[in-house]
């Protein structure tokens, strides 16, 4: 069996859900239906949303299909000097997060049963890190993948189990910096 499964992006550099936005312009170029769901922002706080909408919205023949979900957890600058909240302090997380982030969980699930092409979980990886949601609540769902989707996820670490899974493992790493997130290229 020497095909692709599932993909991860990993590390504490800039560039994992970049990199998922690639594989989105790919497949649909190819026919395929996409689904990303973002657990970690919000359309209106997200640079590449007003593209995403327009992608999901378009109606061409030849085109596959976009279904992008935002789970509604606003960790994006919400955390002490605009940092990622759930990455600031333990008590960072919402009793509405848990509730946001198993809204993500659910459209992973609908998409893996539905076998769609390409399933992408943008920050699930850190959602189950942190303990917003366990791994032994995210496992079952990540395991109704079946052949033929292509199931992504990012985050900053995968646990040993995922990483025995994948298929394919990228890993970017920040050298440098240069200070704040710049809206339209960051994030």
């Amino acid at each position: 069996m020497n095909h692709e499964r599932i993909r991860l992006y990993l590390g504490t550099g800039c560039g994992k859900t970049t990199a998922t936005f690639g594989l989105i312009l790919r497949a649909l170029s190819t026919g395929k239906s996409v689904v990303q769901v973002f657990f970690d922002k919000l359309e209106e706080n997200s640079s590449e949303g007003k593209s995403l909408r327009l992608l999901s919205n378009a109606n061409q023949p030849d085109i596959g299909h976009l279904s992008v979900y935002y789970t509604g957890i606003n960790r994006v600058g919400t955390g002490p000097n605009g940092s990622f909240r759930l990455y600031s302090s333990p008590n960072g997380m919402l009793p509405e997060d848990t509730q946001c982030a198993r809204k993500g969980l659910q459209y992973v699930k609908e998409a893996l049963e539905h076998k769609k092409d390409l399933v992408i979980c943008d920050e699930l990886l850190d959602i189950g890190r942190v303990g917003l949601i366990s791994w032994e609540e995210i496992r079952p769902i990540l395991e109704l993948r079946q052949d033929p989707t292509i199931l992504v996820l990012t985050g900053r670490r995968a646990p040993d189990w995922l990483m025995e899974q994948a298929t394919t493992i990228t890993s970017t790493i920040q050298l440098k910096h240069h200070g704040k997130a710049l809206s339209g290229i960051d994030c």
